[in-house]
């Protein structure tokens, strides 16, 4: 089952706000009420418009991750993330060591210099351009509004009954 990937975007006022593209349904499982969170992304998931949203967000992030990574940073973002793909499994497809794969998601720090410059890392590249990124900012706002919007008029509902 795929991992969920994050993506954020910063306001002006500095805040950081967190979309998940996917959910894995068992994390979900644990919150049992009828009030809980899985019954709210439920209802979410549901609306044709807040999905067209996701998708239009995942589309953004693949885009950047098609175009501004390596071949080898793609080739391992997509199966850990996409393909759900552990480390140690991606190493023993592609025969190589799982810390170079490591490496590649995460990064590494050169000791050697007096700055311990840290380098590579596809996350943080992946990071680093969805916050910069125009279109994702916007649409990660139009997500927080009709999850704001649709939770008031939930809200306003249960207020009646």
């Amino acid at each position: 089952m795929p991992k969920t990937f994050t993506c954020s975007s910063t306001e002006t006022d500095g805040i950081h706000n967190y979309s998940e593209i996917s959910i894995d349904p068992i994390l979900l499982s644990n919150y049992s009420n009828e009030e809980s969170l899985a019954a709210f992304l439920t209802n979410q998931s549901c609306s044709e418009e807040f999905n067209k949203l996701k998708s239009e967000l995942l589309e953004e992030v693949m885009s950047i991750i098609h175009n501004n990574l390596t071949e080898k940073q793609k080739e391992v973002v997509i199966m850990m993330y996409l393909e759900g793909k552990t480390q140690q499994a991606i190493s023993n497809e592609l025969g190589k060591h799982q810390t170079a794969v490591h490496k590649i998601i995460q990064g590494n720090i050169d000791y050697k210099t007096p700055e311990q410059k840290r380098y590579g890392g596809a996350l943080k590249k992946i990071k680093r351009l969805c916050e910069s990124n125009k279109k994702i900012k916007q649409i990660l706002l139009q997500m927080r509004m009709y999850v704001a919007n649709n939770s008031s008029a939930n809200i306003n509902k249960k207020e009646q009954i």
